[in-house]
């Protein structure tokens, strides 16, 4: 088995078909299993899943030796633990050499997971980047991620960090990227429970385990935008000392001295999403929020970008409060 395709599921019966339908011409792969884990939906996405394992495993596909095979589907249902455990649980169960995340309410390019299982074997990274795009009501515009294949492809870690350190966000998503499972087994690479933004979390963890990267071209993941239930899209309490844990967590760790200007860059940006969204009309941050967030201004000093630096001394004469206004008023520049 050469890749796993692990998909959450939870309540999405919404989207879940056309995320499905995506997936579907690359199971007449032998070398590919679908991984659906259902984590104690309440609305249809159960009965999806089952007409879809039905429909797939009639339309047998057809082999040179005239014989026929089902595509490789593992089902597993398990009460509501979160995404973390979901994605956890495929995991578990997996047995590709790489793993590829897709969340249920998102779809893909499958031809971009063709191109990949048709590479050499010699040639197995840590960690392949691919391209995303948002997607809304048929429209798709830029994600703010901005790959350059010379960047990537035959370069050290210490070049690879410092090219993703050109892009406007972080690249901290979980499905845009295929991992070696030996790795996230090797390093104890789950998704932390009961936490928003794990992606971001476990990103950071992996780019510090990972030591080889590669790339492929061509557009891949389209991530949906406009949904009113989305976690992502909503800002919440939760979501602030989410981001707050991560960033302490992580502004405890001990990075490679060669990569850890590139690592704290993308906590800086991240550090600064955080003062962005503290300042949402309906979120009242207490005083421990705040002074948390104040005291982890130093990240910003450990970054390689220089506008990041500048930002210090405004949060340190200001405040939080403050610049987080102010980093509303010129969204988009920084």
């Amino acid at each position: 088995m050469d890749l796993s395709i692990v998909v959450p599921i939870y309540n999405v019966e919404s989207y879940l078909e056309a995320c499905l339908s995506s997936i579907e011409p690359i199971l007449s792969n032998e070398n590919v299993e679908l991984i659906l884990v259902n984590d104690g939906s309440k609305d249809g996405s159960e009965d999806i899943c089952y007409k879809y394992i039905d429909k797939t495993t009639n339309n047998k596909q057809q082999t040179t030796n005239n014989k026929h095979r089902t595509p490789n589907i593992k089902y597993i249902y398990q009460d509501n633990q979160g995404l973390s455990e979901a994605r956890n649980t495929g995991i578990k169960n997996s047995n590709g050499k790489y793993i590829v995340f897709i969340d249920s309410d998102d779809f893909i390019n499958c031809q971009v997971l063709l191109d990949f299982l048709s590479k050499d074997d010699i040639d197995m990274p840590d960690v392949v980047f691919l391209n995303a795009v948002k997607y809304d009501k048929g429209s798709v515009s830029y994600f703010g991620e901005d790959y350059q294949p010379e960047k990537i492809l035959n370069q050290s870690k210490v070049e690879v960090l410092k090219g993703l350190c050109r892009f406007r966000k972080f690249p901290g998503s979980a499905w845009n990227k295929i991992i070696k499972r030996e790795l996230i087994i090797k390093e104890k690479l789950f998704f932390e429970k009961g936490i928003y933004s794990e992606d971001i979390e476990w990103s950071m963890r992996l780019f510090n385990a990972a030591t080889t990267f590669s790339y492929l071209d061509g557009c891949y993941y389209y991530y949906r935008q406009g949904r009113k239930d989305s976690i992502t899209g909503t800002v919440s309490e939760k979501s602030i000392k989410s981001l707050l844990y991560i960033l302490e967590k992580n502004a405890e760790m001990e990075f490679n001295r060669d990569i850890s200007s590139y690592l704290y860059s993308f906590l800086s940006y991240e550090y600064l999403v955080l003062l962005f969204i503290m300042t949402s009309k309906n979120i009242e941050c207490d005083a421990d929020i705040k002074r948390r967030a104040y005291h982890l201004r130093f990240m910003l000093l450990k970054s390689n970008k220089l506008i990041y630096k500048m930002i210090f001394p405004i949060i340190t004469l200001l405040g939080v409060d403050i610049t987080g206004r102010i980093l509303k008023a010129i969204r988009g520049n920084i």
